[in-house]
């Protein structure tokens, strides 16, 4: 091959490359200016739907509670007619929803296109604690639900026990003894317990209420020493034991180390409730 000749073929692969290279940047800058038209587009549809009445706010539904309980999420979550629905706040709205005593739980979530949901989850009272002062439910995580009683469930007495403000765990050792016993003990059981009592050593004190067999209407209380919820399980096994021997005697129990259960007389002064 002459000179001339590779000369032609070096130019000619030269021209091809060039042309290779300008038909990329070419095929580049389509590319971007697609990308670009593509951003403005969803820009302009974001602004059109932040500017339209279609996503404002006209409703918020409350599920898990209804009534005045549900008029107090509504307000609590203070969310306004009006507001957008894709920049409302919703996460404070949660925040402060959950912020309610009773409220253990809360989601708020948009559903579009112009109503906030706000599920919530109750805080279930499981107890009375009654002090020298009022009475007070508490749930199973020991947190002050609200005031008054709990229908159908064992009291608690504290005294003149300080308690915290609604909404908070009260931090006393047998309050989080009672919660957990009550929440764990056997059906059976648990339906005999008619009040929950401190001793003067601070010891958690069953009170049961054993009705009576056949068919008489009458029932024996029973003290049962029960101390911490620790072997709630072999406790309440030497209780199922040992119940009809202290029924029978008019006994209390003391299962505080149930390896050595002891059937005892009642006194007057088996069961106190401590100042505090």
């Amino acid at each position: 091959m002459t000179a001339t000749a590779k000369s032609g073929h070096m130019d000619a692969r030269i021209r091809a490359r060039r042309a290779r290279v300008r038909s990329e940047a070419a095929k580049r800058r389509q590319r971007r200016t697609l990308s670009l038209f593509a951003l403005l587009v969803v820009v302009a549809g974001v602004a059109v739907v932040l500017r339209s009445p279609l996503f404002e706010i006209s409703g918020i539904q409350v599920i898990g509670v209804s009534g005045d309980r549900a008029d107090t999420v509504e307000r609590a979550a203070a969310l306004e007619p009006g507001q957008h629905l894709l920049t409302a706040p919703l996460r404070q709205a949660q925040e402060r929803v959950e912020a309610l005593p009773w409220v253990k739980n809360a989601v708020v979530r948009r559903s579009p296109p112009s109503t906030v949901a706000i599920e919530v989850e109750r805080r279930i009272p499981l107890l009375t604690i009654q002090t020298d002062a009022a009475s007070w439910q508490i749930d199973d995580e020991a947190v002050l639900v609200d005031g008054g009683k709990v229908t159908d469930a064992p009291v608690l007495a504290l005294g003149a026990a300080d308690l915290p403000k609604l909404g908070r765990v009260i931090d006393i050792p047998v309050v989080r003894d009672a919660v957990e016993v009550h929440t764990h003990l056997q059906g059976w059981l648990r339906r005999q317990v008619q009040a929950y009592e401190v001793s003067e050593s601070s010891d958690l004190v069953l009170r049961l209420r054993v009705p009576a067999r056949g068919d008489r209407d009458d029932a024996t209380v029973v003290p049962v020493r029960f101390g911490t919820a620790e072997d709630l399980a072999l406790k309440t096994e030497v209780i199922r034991v040992l119940l009809p021997q202290a029924v029978e005697r008019g006994a209390a129990l003391d299962v505080r180390v149930p390896a050595n259960p002891v059937v005892v007389p009642v006194r007057s002064s088996d069961v106190v409730v401590p100042r505090r």
